[in-house]
Parts: C-alpha cells; sequence; structure tokens
C-alpha cells in the first residue's frame, strides 16, 4: 500500500510546524511531525510507502525544503517529492536538480505559496515539469486555513490539465476540497487523477463514491495528508465504499505505482 500524501519535517522544525499549522487550520495532528512519528503510525497501519511532500512557502525556502527532499531520495520506504515558487528566480534549475537526484514530483500549495494555479507566471514551472515527467500534485480546494478566493479550485486545474496535456497532475483532496461537485464537472472529463487526502475527515463517503466513480479507480490514489489524518481512518472510510477488489488494489497502490514508474 502507498500513501500518496503525506507531511513530515526536520526534526529540529516538526514540533514548531504541526503546532503552528493546527493552530491555523483549527485541526488535530496524529503524529509529532517527524519522520520518525510518521514512519510508525504508516508502517503501524499498513503502508508500505508514503509519498512525503514538502512546500517552497516562499522563494527564499524552496532550497532548503528541496535539500530536504534530496536528502530522502535513496530511503526505501519514502517518496520524496520537491517544491518550487514562481516568484524564484531558481525554481527551472531545482526542477532540475530534483529530477538528476532522482525525485519524482513536486508538490505546489497555491494557499501557502499565494498564486492561483492558472497564473501564467507559473506555466514555465509546469512546462519543465511536464518536461522531464515529473508528478505536479497540487493542494485542490479549500483549505481550512485560508479564506475565499480559492486559488487551485477545480476550474482553476481544469485550465491548467487543458493547457498542459502531457503533465502528470494531481489534484489532492478529491479533486478539491469541499468543491468534490465541480472536480467531477471540470476534472473527471480531463486526465488529472486525485488523491484522498482529508477524505475521511471531511467527505462522505457516498459523496466520495461518486466522485471516485466519476474518475475511475485508474485516476484515484489512496492519500491520507498525515499528519492530519491517518492510513487506518482513510481505510476506513473506503470499507464504507462499494469497491471491487481490483478497485482497491488500483486506489491502494496500483495506480499510484504506474504514475510514478514503479515495479
Amino acid at each position: 500500500m502507498i500513501d500518496f500524501h503525506c507531511h513530515a519535517w526536520l526534526d529540529k522544525l516538526a514540533a514548531g510546524a504541526v503546532r503552528s499549522l493546527a493552530e491555523k487550520a483549527h485541526i488535530p495532528a496524529f503524529t509529532d511531525g517527524t519522520l520518525a512519528d510518521t514512519r510508525r503510525v504508516q508502517h503501524g497501519q499498513g503502508v508500505e510507502k508514503f509519498v512525503l511532500l514538502n512546500i517552497a512557502v516562499s522563494p527564499r525556502t524552496e532550497r532548503h525544503v528541496n535539500d530536504f527532499a534530496v536528502s530522502l531520495a535513496g530511503e526505501e520506504d519514502v517518496i520524496p517529492f520537491g517544491s518550487v515558487h514562481p516568484d524564484s528566480e531558481n525554481a527551472l534549475s531545482e526542477l532540475v536538480r530534483l529530477k538528476a537526484a532522482g525525485i519524482k514530483g513536486v508538490k505546489f500549495h497555491n494557499e501557502y505559496q499565494n498564486f492561483f494555479a492558472d497564473d501564467e507566471k507559473a506555466f514555465p514551472l509546469y512546462e519543465k515539469c511536464e518536461e522531464l515527467g515529473l508528478v505536479m500534485l497540487f493542494h485542490g480546494g479549500r483549505d481550512l486555513g485560508f479564506s475565499p478566493p480559492v486559488k487551485a479550485s477545480p476550474a482553476r486545474l481544469r485550465r491548467v490539465a487543458e493547457r498542459f496535456t502531457g503533465a502528470k497532475i494531481v489534484a489532492a483532496h478529491l479533486g478539491g476540497q469541499g468543491m468534490e461537485e465541480e472536480a467531477i464537472d471540470e476534472l473527471a472529463p480531463t486526465h488529472v487523477l486525485i488523491d484522498t487526502s482529508y477524505a475521511s475527515r471531511c467527505a462522505s463517503a457516498e459523496l466520495g463514491e461518486k466522485v471516485i466513480r466519476a474518475f475511475g479507480a485508474d485516476r484515484v490514489l489512496f492519500g491520507t495528508d498525515c499528519p492530519w489524518d491517518t492510513p487506518a481512518n482513510t481505510l476506513r472510510w473506503l470499507g464504507e465504499i462499494a469497491l471491487t477488489k481490483e478497485e482497491r488494489e488500483k486506489i491502494c497502490g496500483g495506480s499510484a505505482k504506474r504514475l510514478l514508474g514503479l515495479t
């Protein structure tokens, strides 16, 4: 089983990051934010590998978060993603560096990075990701810590998908947290994949099944948003949905292996 959506920080930063983010979004955390505690929860609840997402919240932090990702590139159970910021003059070279280090994707969180997903200033980054074969994972829809307007709504992500038809794009949180119906309308007709991160906390199983049916199991990735949710919670939520064994295997690992090129 692969968890496609996790977060952890350097040990010296973990406690402050978890405390700050939990207070901002008014949600509890299920780990202390360290890699060791993330491993404890993931492996203890059946996950073999997990995608660890980093976010360059500013151009200044871009190199630091990517150094952390690169430092984990050789870990057997961790699939680290980097991150770049559209206002960074080094973003394109950072993407090349990440690819050369074996990194398989990057995370964009448009709320924290403060740009709209379909802002053309980010298009050179998307083009380079498409060229390099890097997965682009976007926080989809609303974020509990931010007020509207939503910077990565399904409609905006659709414009990105239609412009970059060869890019590997994942819209987290069922394609749009709190905007699941829009995700069905806007993103299901595209090539965008979605993940199930935080779905057990904010979407009914009935709504989840509607989204999964619209996209198909081939385009759905098991994700938790750990430390904000756990594999056990997400598996219980999936268990309320009438999935075949084949569909469950695709969601819980098969689709991720195909997207990441894992054997």
